[in-house]
């Protein structure tokens, strides 16, 4: 059986090597300020930001959609399994009707795999 620090940082890992990984808008870093975004607005708010789109139905920040899912994909994953959602447009309307400690679950543990995404894509 293996441990969350080892369930987390496999899947930190896995989402490290995604090309792209936390890229921001013009050459910017989306996953620095995600951990913050997070404390400062909730789960939620900033889940909302990543999966926002265009008028023109383009994603408007494509590199905090990629950590949006690779946090689904975490909080999905054996061992964590918080959520069913594999993806962010997913995970963002299952949380919107879960109980609040299913979301303060959820954000305890995104905030703990995001200290090691941070880690690997730095």
């Amino acid at each position: 059986m293996k441990t969350l620090a080892q369930i987390r940082a496999a899947n930190a890992l896995k989402a490290a090597k995604q090309p792209n990984m936390g890229i921001g808008q013009k050459g910017g870093d989306a996953l620095s300020s995600f951990p913050m975004l997070i404390i400062t607005d909730g789960l939620l708010a900033t889940l909302a930001y990543a999966v926002e789109r265009k008028p023109d139905g383009q994603r408007k920040n494509p590199g905090a959609l990629l950590v949006a899912n690779a946090i689904a994909e975490h909080l999905s994953s054996p061992g964590i399994r918080i959520v069913k959602a594999s993806d962010a447009d997913s995970l963002v309307e299952e949380l919107a009707n879960a109980d609040s400690a299913t979301i303060r679950r959820a954000t305890s543990e995104t905030l703990a795999f995001l200290n090691y995404l941070k880690r690997f894509t730095a």
